[in-house]
């Protein structure tokens, strides 16, 4: 499976985002997104942030 995303830094802290709209990223699957957050075998990072549709807001934000 392909994922596109964007990595973002600010304020010492660097976080994965992932367009999840179409609601399609296996967020339930911890191992493979844990394998993306390790820095020596994926993309690493400090978590990874899923945008989501929502029903109160334009989007909601996944903290994974």
């Amino acid at each position: 499976m392909t994922i596109s995303f964007t990595k973002m830094h600010g304020a010492g802290n660097d976080f994965v985002m992932i367009d999840d709209r179409g609601l399609t990223v296996p967020w339930q699957d911890y191992l493979r997104m844990a394998a993306l957050a390790t820095r020596r075998l994926g993309i690493g990072c400090e978590g990874i942030i899923l945008i989501q549709p929502s029903d109160r807001a334009d989007f909601r934000m996944r903290f994974l």
